[in-house]
């Protein structure tokens, strides 16, 4: 299976790619150069990047990345240290939690493909971790 982040125009697009289908999974409003800066770069794992695209074949990667999504569009101050700590808890979480959370945002936004309903998760995540 192959995972796919695509920047749009004030999204980027989260896809799994199985075979010949594209699904879409997730949005949230987050630029690829965040994801690359605050994550990537940090975590030692194969990956491709184009101007307005990342892949990868890395599961865990794709479930930071969308957990890191859901929560930073929560966050309404955005300062330096908030997001560096956010990107460092989840590059150290340990698996069964990271993929808890990756459910609970892929569930949500699934039930009527809109951002606002995760909104209570990010909150939970924040409250819980910070």
């Amino acid at each position: 299976m192959k995972f796919l982040i695509r920047e749009g125009s004030s999204f980027s697009y989260y896809y799994l790619v199985r075979d010949s289908s594209t699904s879409k999974v997730f949005k949230a409003s987050v630029t690829l150069g965040e994801f690359d800066d605050l994550i990537l770069k940090k975590i030692n794992a194969e990956y491709k990047r184009t101007k307005k695209t990342i892949s990868t074949d890395n599961e865990r990667i794709f479930k930071i990345l969308v957990v890191y999504g859901g929560v930073r569009q929560t966050m309404r101050k955005v300062l330096a240290s908030r997001i560096n700590k956010l990107s460092d808890v989840l590059i150290n979480m340990d698996e069964f939690s990271l993929h808890y959370w990756y459910s609970e945002f892929l569930t949500r936004f699934s039930r009527r493909n809109n951002v606002v309903d995760t909104y209570r998760v990010g909150r939970a995540f924040r409250d819980l971790y910070e």
